[in-house]
């Protein structure tokens, strides 16, 4: 059966040429030099693998994927971690140098959370014109069937790379809820009016409308792509099959024009007005449980199968499928407009049956940057075969292969 052609990634010029750690979780030091297309870095699990794609990935997207506050990731007793990243390529035509340094437990004085881009001091948010990154890891192949908070953090995470100002507003959105449910918690302990809410309500109405608006284009743009993508993954058997992606919001009845969401963009204000009906509905039942009911933060991202929900109806197997078609659309979303990113699997080929994997493996080859994690000594074969940088972990120190 032939497959489809897989919409691409624009071509970027943007690589890591050089990771530097001072330590950072396990590592006193540590230096890779990865290569521009695949490299492999190996070793028994509990080695620190997934250790070297945290460090990349939290510099460039801002935060760890599996630390609680960012003392976490600091070497356990030292007082600060320093992470250094130097790129050739990108937007910045002579190469860029980031540095991001965390403070530990008991930092230095006057050492404090830093990023520098070639030794000037940027926002996070200011990376996105620089490097981008995509991360596979082994707990996403349950993303589909996992908590809903796992899928916003899909989604948020495309978002907040492409577009500054959304980026913000995630994080605005984030301490506006905060701040919104602790005068309903004090409201309901009768500490405070209910009165008080409409700066909030009006805060969490225009902040929301920006963040769904936002969520609603980048699916958009990923059910454009997911179809193909699925068929290039799938098995024989599988593929084919037609695969969607529904947006599931909080808005209910406030939105009358949902129907017609799929034709066309809503606005700003639209989705305001909405979430203004929707928040007036619901205020009393919000006083009375202490926590706001709307909002982006409790919506969802659904999957379907042939008409029939992934989460219930689809197969371990399929449901990976679409999982990866789902990553690898990120993937090429991130690069359609920006510098292509670098793509990280942790350990992901391990989750996979040999077929599923040698088909990622092909797709992700002219994608660009890769560096692969691996527990499994057939996975070296097939790079070394491919010509691929192969990299061990021994004793805590980082060996390149001859």
């Amino acid at each position: 059966m032939a497959l489809r052609a897989v919409p691409r990634a624009v071509d970027a010029t943007m690589e890591l040429t050089r990771l530097t750690l001072t330590d950072f979780r396990s590592y006193a030091r540590a230096e890779l030099t990865p290569h521009p297309g695949l490299t492999v870095i190996a070793g028994p699990n509990g080695t620190g693998k997934t250790n070297l794609l945290e460090a990349i990935h939290a510099t460039i997207v801002g935060r760890s994927h599996r630390a609680g506050v960012d003392a976490d990731l600091v070497r356990h007793g030292r007082p600060f971690a320093r992470i250094q990243l130097e790129l050739a390529g990108g937007t910045e035509s002579g190469g860029s140098a980031i540095e991001l340094v965390l403070p530990g437990v008991e930092p230095t004085p006057g050492i404090r959370k830093r990023l520098m881009v070639n030794g000037v001091p940027r926002r996070t948010s200011a990376l996105t014109e620089i490097a981008r990154a995509v991360l596979f890891r082994p707990e996403e192949m349950l993303l589909l069937v996992g908590a809903p908070s796992e899928r916003r953090r899909f989604l948020d995470g495309i978002v907040a790379q492409r577009d500054r100002r959304a980026a913000r507003d995630l994080i605005d959105v984030a301490r506006v809820v905060t701040q919104r449910n602790a005068l309903l918690r004090a409201i309901r302990a009768d500490e405070a009016s209910i009165d008080t809410l409409g700066f909030w309500d009006e805060q969490l109405a225009q902040l929301g409308a920006r963040v769904m608006r936002a969520r609603l284009e980048v699916m958009g743009e990923l059910v454009t792509r997911i179809g193909p993508l699925h068929d290039a993954v799938a098995t024989d058997r599988e593929r084919g099959a037609s695969v969607e992606l529904i947006y599931q919001d909080a808005l209910k009845e406030a939105w009358p024009q949902r129907d017609a969401a799929g034709r066309r963009s809503p606005t700003d204000a639209e989705l305001a007005d909405a979430y203004r009906r929707r928040i007036a509905d619901v205020r009393q039942k919000e006083a009375w449980n202490g926590v706001s009911l709307v909002g982006p933060q409790r919506d969802d991202l659904r999957a379907a199968l042939g008409g029939r929900d992934v989460a219930g109806h689809a197969s371990r197997g399929q449901q990976r499928t679409i999982i990866l078609a789902m990553k690898l659309a990120e993937t090429d979303l991130l690069g359609a407009d920006g510098p292509r990113p670098i793509v990280l699997l942790d350990d992901v080929f391990s989750e996979l049956d040999p077929d599923r994997a040698g088909r990622l493996s092909a797709l992700l080859a002219d994608r660009g940057q890769v560096v692969v994690t691996t527990a499994d000594p057939g996975t070296l074969e097939s790079a070394r075969r491919r010509r691929a940088a192969v990299w061990h972990i021994d004793r805590g120190r980082l060996v390149q292969e001859p």
